[in-house]
């Protein structure tokens, strides 16, 4: 009898054993299986926050109701909001402020001042003649064109604005100015003196800003004949309809899940690009 209790206990101590080992290998499992749900409901949540970001910035641009755009506006710096335990930061950047490949009077000087060889540009320039730019990754379809080169380009650069030439003259950069005028550094340099003001610093509240009803007196002031400003008007814009939104988000308790969201949109909200990261 005590034999027989011995191989009860030794029978029972084993099975304890390994219901210990299934119950720590079952937790183990389920613990895994709420970590992965816990990353992926953190990761759409900041995919959402993000969207959030976009469909603000949106609205603040519905807001805006002058006849300008300049780098001084509230639409052009970064906000951030918080919401849940989520934070999204976002901003919008001026894409007519960009040079056009789908421009109707785009030149291979102006091709090659982006960086491209002489071969390189009419090789784009033929492309856009036969088909013109749907979205910009499409640059890869010229022959010639490498990964390098397309981040050598790409923020200088849309295909969003149908062939409309003309850039802000007020968010344009001095490699874009130069672009357009051809390298006339002097005149370059005379508007971004003015577009600075007096404290010399650009996005600031004394901005000289560029309007339809002073852009030919400015333009005079710099030398320009009444008879030539037409010439500059075709080439400048004051006020801009397509912007690029980037807006991310995360929550505080995983600071390493951050999603990202490029678009391109105009005044409207209609989307032209989109891409979640």
């Amino acid at each position: 009898m005590k034999k027989d209790n011995g191989s009860i206990l030794i029978f029972v101590f084993w099975a304890l054993i390994m219901l210990s080992l299934l119950s720590i290998a079952v937790s183990y499992k389920y613990s895994g299986d709420i970590k992965l749900a816990k990353y992926e409901s953190e990761n759409i949540r900041a995919l959402y926050l993000a969207k959030a970001g976009v469909a603000k910035e949106i609205s603040e641009l519905n807001k805006d109701r002058n006849n300008y755009d300049s780098l001084n506006e509230d639409w052009g710096k970064e906000k951030e909001f918080k919401f849940g335990g989520g934070e999204a930061v976002y901003r919008a950047f001026d894409e007519e402020a960009r040079l056009n490949l789908n421009s109707l009077y785009l030149q291979k000087g102006h091709l090659i001042a982006l960086g491209l060889d002489d071969a390189l540009s009419q090789a784009v320039l033929d492309y856009k003649a036969e088909k013109g730019f749907e979205f910009m990754e499409e640059l890869f379809l010229v022959n010639g064109i490498t990964r390098n080169i397309f981040l050598k380009i790409k923020d200088y650069a849309t295909i969003y604005r149908g062939n409309n030439p003309r850039v802000n003259i007020n968010t344009a950069d001095e490699n874009i100015l130069n672009i357009v005028l051809s390298g006339d550094t002097a005149l370059v340099n005379k508007i971004i003196a003015y577009r600075e003001g007096n404290d010399g610093k650009i996005s600031t509240e004394d901005d000289g800003i560029f309007r339809e009803d002073n852009f030919a007196g400015i333009f005079e002031n710099f030398g320009i004949t009444p008879e030539d400003v037409s010439d500059y008007q075709a080439l400048f814009s004051v006020r801009s309809y397509f912007f690029r939104i980037k807006a991310s988000a995360y929550f505080a308790d995983n600071k390493d899940i951050v999603r990202s969201i490029e678009a391109v949109i105009d005044r409207n909200g209609k989307v032209f690009y989109w891409k979640e990261e």
